[in-house]
């Protein structure tokens, strides 16, 4: 058995707590990055496909378009909707790192600190130029806005169907 110096348990504690918290907003930043892309990346061919073929096309989408219109959009529903899961995981899981971490840190009686992410105890001001709405949050839309075109592209379908038959 080795003679290790002895250190405190409480900063080496403390150390991997502040690591962790760390990691865990990293993740989730790049989390969001990741996902924003992928957004984007949605739109632009989504877009492509329904204004290139009604603004410089023929102005009709055929059903294969319309098909293919709807399968994208669900690829991107279904993208959407797991990245908003995993930022909810992420989030949770660096609210929960920034408890360990601040409880490591502080004294028990001290109770202001707030972690990033921390919506429900920052009070501000909303206006015109910048308010929230939980039931449309940026990160709700990530799902919310693919399955809107979804619906689109099946109200398309449906309405190009009878035509073709």
């Amino acid at each position: 058995m080795t003679n290790m110096p002895f250190d405190d348990v409480q900063k080496r504690f403390s150390d991997f707590a502040q690591k962790d918290y760390e990691l865990k907003l990293a993740y989730l930043t790049n989390h969001f990055q990741r996902m924003w892309t992928r957004f984007n990346y949605f739109v632009v061919v989504e877009a492509a496909l329904i204004g290139g073929k009604t603004i410089f096309g023929d102005k009709q989408i055929g059903i294969a378009g319309l098909c293919f219109g709807l399968g994208l959009s669900l690829v991107w529903y279904v993208m959407g909707a797991e990245d908003r899961y995993l930022v909810q995981i992420y989030r949770e899981q660096v609210k929960q790192a920034a408890k360990v971490l601040s409880s490591s840190l502080w004294p028990a009686d001290i109770d202001s600190y707030q972690y990033v992410g921390d919506l429900d105890d920052v009070k501000i001001e909303c206006g015109l130029s910048g308010w929230r709405f939980e039931p449309i949050s940026t990160t709700r839309l990530a799902a919310l806005i693919p399955l809107a075109v979804t619906m689109l592209w099946l109200a398309l379908l449906i309405r190009a169907i009878p035509k073709n038959w």
